[in-house]
């Protein structure tokens, strides 16, 4: 917090200076600035610069002095006409406002009709409810959501002196997140441009968060033998985006994830087609039903008459089967299996016929991805299904082969690649599985890091919400939204009721 000498600026009792002696302790404090910065420049740069700043602060601090003194403590005459009626003028009442020059006391008059008291300044000024002020709160969520609470603490205290604690931190971010869903809603709501890319993209998965001991002990999780515990719920992820058409060949695909290393020329259409627009969504405490249809929101308004929502994800048949029912309404959607799980699985099968690292096992992947990426699964599970009956493996690589062949069979209805690539739609869900690292990982999965459901859930609407790149829409719409006023809606001008300050 800033600290003011009593030379610079005496207060009277309890109330704040007048308007002049506020206006002569911030000439005071620029003249000091001044008059340090020419009488004592014989130190290194930074040493200065870290000086100025320091004393800049404690000007801004009495800077907001004078900015509430010039309010007159909300003195807009004995009786004002509101929404609710007239209200009378009461006694004074403090506030805290905690900015990020330090804590303030604001003295305003209350109003009061009937049983109820209210300070029409606290409207006009948009204060907070809190005494946390708006910019210091955005200014510490921008902190809380990329880096440990601990770390915010310690930078605003080391730079700016303000003392905010963890429990502080942990608090703002808690309230900065309830208009969310009001914000998603109202943006929803609001007529969409056109997308300008040729495909419009969903896509979901999960990501554990590390739970405090107490949640921990809630989460159900079947046990094996020699099974730890499990301490972590996971949160799912989803994305939307949009992307152009990239028509490419099978070869192309499979040169590029097996051989990527290739010297060859590569034609630019082998090149991925880049997302656009996402917008991100993660949550710990909600359904995952509910997860998808924040996402189907965001989509369902879009024009699938001539090109479909495509969807692309892994091989959780759960997240299938809840995407068709939670997007029924979307005749025009193809379902498209990451092509990336699918190179996984024949992995297992070439590390069984061949030794790891080997060429002729990168030879046989390459072999069989081509075969899927041409639309011939059905020859590759007739194939495994052949292999695994002509002759006696052993037990863990018949087990390998039953589980390459049912998850195949599984999930042979996603896998129509020779489709999705003379189409140009996206087969990797790299969109989604990149968002589970730097939206959900990145923070949640910090060293020591354990969270409960509201505090996990809190960070997490706010790392969305920057990820998306609305963080200055929607704090603009929070600080509006924030705004008490009951009293003085839209037909009472809350100018009009400024310019009756009583002198």
């Amino acid at each position: 917090m800033a600290h003011v000498s009593k030379n610079t600026l005496t207060t009277i009792g309890n109330h704040f200076p007048n308007i002049e002696k506020c206006l002569d302790g911030c000439k005071e404090k620029f003249n000091q600035i001044l008059s340090r910065v020419l009488n004592e420049g014989k130190q290194d740069a930074h040493k200065m610069e870290a000086s100025i700043f320091n004393q800049l602060i404690k000007l801004g601090f009495l800077l907001m002095q004078l900015f509430f003194a010039s309010q007159n403590k909300g003195n807009y005459g004995k009786t004002i006409e509101t929404a609710q009626g007239i209200v009378k003028r009461g006694r004074p009442s403090k506030k805290s406002y905690f900015s990020i020059f330090g804590k303030i006391k604001v003295t305003r008059y209350l109003y009061h009709i009937e049983n109820v008291s209210f300070a029409p300044l606290d409207i006009v000024l948009n204060l907070p409810v809190r005494c946390y002020s708006y910019f210091l709160s955005e200014f510490a969520n921008l902190l809380n959501i990329n880096g440990a609470y601990e770390n915010a603490s310690g930078l605003l205290k080391k730079f700016f002196g303000v003392k905010l604690s963890i429990s502080d931190s942990e608090t703002i971010s808690s309230e900065s997140s309830d208009r969310y869903e009001d914000y998603y809603d109202l943006k929803n709501s609001l007529p969409k441009l056109e997308s300008e890319e040729d495909y419009v993209v969903v896509s979901f998965d999960g990501k554990g968060v590390p739970m405090i001991k107490a949640e921990a002990a809630k989460i159900v999780a079947r046990q094996g033998k020699g099974e730890k515990k499990q301490k972590k719920k996971e949160a799912l992820v989803g994305v939307k985006y949009g992307v152009n058409a990239n028509v490419r060949t099978a070869e192309e695909v499979a040169d590029n994830l097996v051989y990527p290393d290739k010297k060859e020329d590569k034609n630019e259409t082998g090149k991925p087609a880049k997302a656009q627009n996402i917008r991100y969504i993660a949550s710990v405490e909600k359904p995952k039903r509910k997860v998808m249809e924040e996402i189907h929101e965001e989509v369902k308004d879009e024009n699938f008459s001539d090109k479909p929502l495509v969807c692309v994800m892994d091989g959780a048949l759960y997240l299938w089967a809840l995407f068709k029912d939670v997007f029924k309404d979307i005749e025009n959607k193809v379902l498209i299996l990451d092509i990336i799980h699918v190179l996984e699985y024949i992995w297992i099968i070439a590390h069984i016929k061949h030794k790891e690292g080997s060429a002729k096992g990168k030879k046989y992947v390459y072999k069989k991805l081509l075969l899927i990426l041409q639309g011939k699964i059905a020859s590759y599970i007739m194939e495994l299904q052949r292999e695994m009956l002509s002759k006696e493996w052993k037990k863990t690589q018949s087990d390998k082969f039953l589980k390459v062949i049912t998850y195949l069979k599984n999930h042979k209805e996603y896998m129509r690649y020779d489709q999705y690539l003379s189409e140009g739609y996206p087969i990797g869900s790299g969109v989604v599985e990149s968002a589970c690292s730097h939206v959900v990982k990145d923070r949640m999965e910090i060293s020591g890091a354990r969270w409960g459901i509201n505090g996990s859930d809190s960070i997490l609407k706010l790392r969305s919400v920057a990820k998306s790149k609305d963080w200055d829409e929607y704090w603009e719409f929070f600080t509006t939204q924030a705004r008490n006023n009951t009293f003085f809606p839209d037909e009472y001008n809350l100018m009009n009721v400024q310019g009756k300050m009583v002198a």
